[in-house]
């Protein structure tokens, strides 16, 4: 039987009046099926597994794009390992801020359920335990309390969010600094969620691992988590809605860093390049898939601490990594050798003069410094 522990649903007085509150946005970008089910393989949430003895967690679960594919397999899996689908009360657990999102999904999830053999009343009971209307972010989850998190988290700055619920957001989420996305508290969360081995796969917006307020949160992953794979999918049209959003699919694992997949797609990547990846990277090979719809390659680890993680093709990364592994920092204290942004001469008193009859004329450059237009005038 899957652990019966249930997240305690607390609603927030702050999240609720946002929810009905007639301008609100939501950041909601809904999912194509065909990318769910591609990320419940990457995590491994497969119906020959027994996963009535697994949780699934989905934080922001909309009308059911990722919950349909999921009960589809916790149904085969059942039928598989002989388990009573209508004591699967812990198997599933769905959160969303909406009370109508979360009475679609209900309703969409019995359907389902009925369809499986399940009486109407055991359908709707079932589905009612799963689906939960409240605001992830500010539940008291416990930890270790879920084999996998997936999901596609709401897009939403946190300069859009009421000022009363952002500073509850960064009190509870210590990762969502600056100008952060509200996704950001999704991961961490997410992660502290996880059991030992667990995994979490998101598809969002992949600007949190080039930029600033990314930083935090990329320091929790490499110091007490494990990147296991990105598949970048920029142009792919992986949501029901043309959207420009930079989505990529980020695996993540509570376990020790290992190999990491790198993968990005073509603008015609689909279902049948989702599969032969999937298989891929859940595999121990070392040779690398090749197609015309993608470039991907294995590295043997990753980055570590708050710095940006790289962007660049999976064969750029991977001579990045061959080269870090087998050459020294171009910065050294040991030799005084800095690298740095801007003009930098490592000896002004020679290289900066004002005097023009040091070098041929064609030899010297001009400079403009700060302190030459700190008065407003040249």
């Amino acid at each position: 039987m899957p652990d019966t522990r249930q997240l305690s649903i607390i609603p927030s007085q702050h999240s609720a009046a946002w929810a009905t509150a007639p301008d609100a946005e939501f950041g909601e970008v809904f999912t194509k099926r065909w990318v769910v089910e591609f990320i419940l393989d990457l995590v491994g949430y497969t119906p020959d597994k027994d996963l009535g003895a697994l949780t699934i967690v989905e934080p922001s679960c909309g009308t059911g794009a990722f919950l349909g594919p999921i009960i589809d397999r916790l149904i085969a899996s059942c039928a598989t390992h002989r388990r009573p689908l209508a004591q699967m009360h812990g198997a599933v657990v769905a959160f969303d801020l909406l009370d109508i999102n979360a009475k679609l999904a209900r309703k969409s999830a019995a359907v389902q359920l009925a369809d499986a053999g399940l009486s109407e009343e055991d359908a709707r009971s079932l589905a009612a335990s799963w689906i939960h209307v409240g605001d992830f972010l500010l539940q008291e989850h416990g930890t270790g309390i879920a084999d996998f998190v997936v999901g596609n988290p709401p897009y939403i700055r946190l300069e859009n969010v009421p000022s009363s619920l952002t500073d509850a957001y960064r009190r509870n989420c210590t990762t969502m600094r600056g100008r952060s996305d509200i996704y950001v508290g999704f991961f961490e969360i997410g992660l502290e969620l996880l059991k030992p081995g667990g995994a979490l796969s998101f598809i969002c917006a992949d600007r949190w691992m080039h930029n600033q307020y990314g930083s935090a949160l990329r320091e929790l992953i490499t110091n007490e988590y494990a990147v296991d794979t990105i598949v970048t999918m920029h142009d792919v049209p992986a949501f029901e809605d043309d959207v420009s959003a930079y989505p990529a699919i980020t695996v993540l694992r509570n376990q020790r860093q290992g190999a990491v997949n790198i993968v990005e797609a073509s603008k015609a990547f689909d279902v049948k390049d989702a599969n032969a990846i999937s298989t891929w990277a859940r595999s121990t090979r070392r040779r690398v898939p090749s197609s015309p719809m993608f470039e991907a390659s294995r590295l043997n680890s990753w980055y570590t601490g708050d710095d940006l993680w790289p962007a660049g093709s999976p064969s750029q990364l991977a001579l990045l990594a061959d080269i870090e592994s087998r050459f020294p920092p171009l910065e050294d204290p040991a030799t005084g050798t800095r690298v740095g942004i801007g003009l930098a001469t490592g000896c002004d008193d020679v290289y900066i003069t004002r005097r023009t009859d040091l070098v041929e004329e064609d030899r010297l450059l001009p400079l403009l410094r700060a302190g030459d237009i700190s008065g407003g005038t040249p």
